[in-house]
C-alpha cells in the first residue's frame, strides 16, 4: 500500500436515520486516509438502499477511476459500493482493468499496524 498516493472516499448508508453512522465513515476514513499520508481527491456520500438515487457521485468516483485520478478507492466495507453482488462485481473489475486499489478501513488499518 506504499505506493497509494490519492484516494477517493466512498461512504453509503441505507436510511437517513443513519446519517450519524454515514459521518462516521467519512470521519474515520479521512482520518486513516490522513495517517497514511494519502491525498483524498475526492468524497462521496450516498443514502440510498441502491445506487440509482446517487447516480451523479456514482458517476464521478467512476469517471475518476478511468481518468487515472486515483490510485485507490478506499470504503469502510466493500458492501458500501453495493450489497448486490453483480454490482460490487462489476465495481471490482472496473478498479482491477484501471489499475486501482480497492481498499478497506480494516486493510488500512492492518497495513498500518506493520
Amino acid at each position: 500500500m506504499n505506493n497509494l498516493k490519492n484516494v477517493w472516499i466512498h461512504c453509503r448508508v441505507v436510511s437517513r436515520d443513519s446519517m450519524e453512522l454515514l459521518n462516521y465513515q467519512e470521519h474515520v476514513l479521512c482520518e486513516i486516509a490522513c495517517q497514511c499520508s494519502l491525498n483524498i481527491v475526492g468524497v462521496s456520500k450516498i443514502i440510498s438502499v441502491d445506487n440509482n438515487n446517487s447516480r451523479y457521485q456514482i458517476n464521478a468516483m467512476n469517471h475518476a477511476i478511468r481518468e487515472q485520478k486515483v490510485d485507490a478507492v478506499l470504503v469502510y466495507t466493500k458492501e458500501r459500493i453495493s450489497t448486490d453482488k453483480n454490482i460490487l462485481d462489476e465495481f471490482t473489475i472496473l478498479c482491477d482493468m484501471c489499475h486501482v486499489k480497492f481498499v478497506t478501513y480494516q486493510q488500512l488499518k492492518d497495513a498500518l499496524k506493520l
